[in-house]
């Protein structure tokens, strides 16, 4: 696949077959992850992947709590469509059947250019994203358990002393192929 049709056709995947991701594929997609370009080549990122089913419970444990703190939240975004409040609980409290879940931290939290070393988290998410979806794998990006404050739990459990917690983001091979949402008009001016 070119880059422009992983860009248009990567969708966050909800979804999950139980088939397990090759650990080959896993290491280059984090490989890829470790490739994003970051602010003065400081490479700010620590990830964790999470495939163990002991340790994928512990990770949902802690999505539960998140559930129950995002509930309200979601209740406000979806005040028009309120059954999309249990389908989105129902896949952050299960991480939809994802067979990984990385864990992504920013490695050096004491750093001044807060703004710009988050920006080259962001640009290692993203790189994670499109290489899981370069060999088939679908993935989902995860705010909330960090939105609504249990990155220290992630911390502590997955990656102490590796920096803060700043998101999840699911694994998977797609159980479903969810469409592109319109887009929105009138995002961009060229001057």
């Amino acid at each position: 696949m070119d880059t422009r049709e992983a860009l248009m056709t990567r969708r966050s995947i909800r979804r999950y077959k139980a088939d397990p991701i090759p650990e080959a594929d896993l290491k280059d997609i984090l490989e890829t992850g470790l490739a994003a370009p970051s602010a003065i080549n400081l490479q700010h990122w620590y990830f964790v992947a999470v495939q163990s089913p002991e340790a994928l419970e512990e990770v949902k444990t802690i999505m539960g709590g998140v559930v129950e703190k995002f509930t309200p939240v979601l209740e406000q975004r979806f005040a028009r469509n309120p059954e999309q409040v249990g389908i989105t609980n129902k896949f952050l409290s299960t991480l939809g059947g994802a067979p990984v879940c990385v864990l992504v931290f920013f490695l050096k939290p004491d750093y001044p250019d807060r703004d710009g070393a988050m920006q080259s988290v962001s640009a290692a998410i993203e790189n994670i994203l499109l290489a899981a979806w370069d060999k088939g794998i679908g993935s989902c990006w995860l705010s909330a358990p960090q939105r609504m404050g249990f990155g220290p739990a992630f911390q502590e459990r997955f990656a102490p002393d590796k920096g803060e917690f700043v998101a999840a983001i699911t694994l998977g091979y797609p159980d479903q192929q969810p469409q592109m949402p319109p887009r929105r008009e009138g995002r961009y001016t060229i001057v």
